[in-house]
């Protein structure tokens, strides 16, 4: 009987010390990363190939960095740079520089422009970053052979800071990057996503992490650092509803394919670090919807500039045409059908046409003038009519309403008084047919949430210190616009936010 419960003393007392040595000292968790078998050591792992992720490749290439690039995906040209507009807001460029009225800007103005248009929900960290370094970004793709641009004015910024690409496409800085890459011989390694962070929890340190699937899988010890430039979850119709259900069922869903969120679930797991403002997304009120949930988008202030009107199934204006884009979205849910229309005139079609080509009025992806004739004869989404009789009748708007907001809509013009929604820049009355109209509902393509980060672009864990040898980029960070998105900040962050990270992640 004394035997067993020595036997049972000694198994009780063994374990005590071994828990005991385990607080006391090393974690399991550390324990376990110091036994990962490396298959690789570099200085930086930089995980996603968009904008973000190959200018941190690039800056921390010509840091001296042995750099690694692991990507979900198939291609650069399957994320979310590709898909914008081409519009890339910077203050302090060459370019704004050299323009009497860009000259005008500070970073102090920009990032209050952000904040204020985001209804002052942004953090402050990201914002001031991307104000303060944005310029110094773009002059970098511009000095590395950026095609076409030209500075143009864009709602909901105050100063002359939009860098707008002559083709409306976010490809042309997808075009420079890739080609720099191959000049400095880096190799993106696609089909590899993040399968793990491997991380010393006792130094609150990442040491690397593991890449790949389906059994083929590396891991990456990365001495300096890892940039986490994984994009956000807008890609997928399954992962936006996830996190974003009032968007449940609606409008366009589009984004990376990759961008899937899984990333940010992978670094709550590994890590524990807080995500921050998921439920905002940039939700444009200007998508074309076809085949379900996919479709173009509408540039459809290039119609209101013009002497085009926003008009509800009702047939009447319930906003300013001047509005920000993403100020317009929330008041859909309170239209019939959750939907709105851009209409004009003969005389408005003919001036829009002089300032924009129909691919780009009608783009992302872009419809070639073929497809938009064609979209007009089937009057689904797009109507050319004679009159507003045929219009209506065709459309389900009410005609005498229209009639009604047409007349409205004229006196205004006569006065130079907006009675409805207090414009004074009109100047076109609406006159004769044919009479164009385009239906809209949501066009849901960037998620505004994400990790949290420091303005040196640290990852930040659940007790708000920086992770060490950890840093973000691009759509992966949260709170950069608040709670709306400002029109040409997400690719300006993006290439901003990768080329501060990039050079960050070197020094550590």
């Amino acid at each position: 009987m004394e035997s067993k419960k020595l036997g049972r003393r000694k198994f009780l007392n063994t374990g005590l010390i071994t828990v005991g040595s385990l607080c006391a000292g090393t974690s399991q968790a550390s324990i376990q990363a110091s036994r990962v078998e490396w298959n690789e050591t570099v200085d930086v792992v930089v995980l996603g190939c968009g904008g973000a992720g190959l200018m941190a490749a690039c800056q921390a290439h010509d840091a001296k960095a042995k750099v690694a690039i692991f990507d979900a995906g198939k291609s650069p040209y399957h994320t979310a740079t590709s898909l914008c507009g081409g519009v890339f807001t910077a203050c302090g460029s060459r370019l704004q520089k050299s323009d009497p009225e860009g000259q005008k800007d500070s970073w102090q103005q920009f990032a209050e422009d952000i904040m204020a248009y985001g209804n002052y929900m942004s953090l402050k960290e990201p914002v001031y970053c991307f104000a303060k370094n944005s310029g110094l970004a773009y002059d970098w793709l511009e000095a590395n052979g950026l095609a076409k641009h030209y500075l143009e004015p864009y709602l909901g910024h105050s100063r002359l800071r939009a860098h707008r690409q002559a083709s409306f496409s976010g490809r042309d800085y997808v075009d420079v990057l890739v080609k720099q890459i191959a000049l400095r011989d880096l190799k993106i390694r696609h089909g590899m996503p993040l399968n793990k962070f491997i991380f010393d929890p006792e130094t609150n340190t990442v040491l690397g992490v593991r890449c790949g699937k389906n059994g083929n899988f590396v891991n990456v010890r990365a001495t300096k650092g890892v940039v986490m430039a994984t994009g956000g979850f807008t890609g997928t119709v399954e992962s936006l509803e996830r996190w974003v259900p009032n968007v449940a069922g609606k409008g366009v869903a589009i984004g990376g394919a990759c961008n899937d969120g899984t990333a940010l679930m992978i670094a709550v797991r590994d890590l524990g670090v807080p995500l921050s403002h998921m439920q905002y997304i940039a939700s444009y009120p200007c998508g074309v919807v076809t085949n379900g949930r996919n479709g173009p988008y509408c540039r459809y202030w290039f119609v209101t500039n013009n002497g085009g009107l926003l008009l509800n199934k009702n047939g009447q204006r319930f906003v300013s045409e001047k509005e920000g884009i993403c100020h317009i979205t929330p008041l859909l849910a309170f239209q019939p059908d959750g939907c709105h229309y851009v209409f004009t005139d003969s005389a408005g079609w003919e001036r829009t046409m002089k300032k924009i080509q129909v691919g780009a009025l009608i783009g992302i992806p872009a419809w070639p003038a073929s497809r938009v004739e064609k979209e007009f004869k089937l009057q689904k989404n797009l109507w050319k009519c004679d009159t507003l009789e045929e219009l209506c009748e065709k459309s389900g708007m009410n005609l005498q309403n229209l009639r009604e907001q047409i007349k409205t809509w004229n006196q205004a013009v006569e006065s130079g008084n907006d009675t409805q929604f207090g414009r004074t820049d009109q100047k076109w009355k609406i006159g004769e047919g044919p009479y164009y109209m385009v239906r809209m509902a949501t066009w849901n393509n960037l998620s505004c949430g994400g990790v949290r980060v420091n303005e040196d672009l640290q990852v930040l864990g659940w007790d708000m210190k920086p992770i060490q040898h950890l840093y973000a980029a691009g759509e992966t960070i949260a709170g950069v616009h608040g709670a709306y998105y400002c029109g040409g900040n997400a690719c300006g962050f993006a290439h901003t936010s990768g080329f501060v990270a990039g050079r960050n992640v070197v020094k550590a």
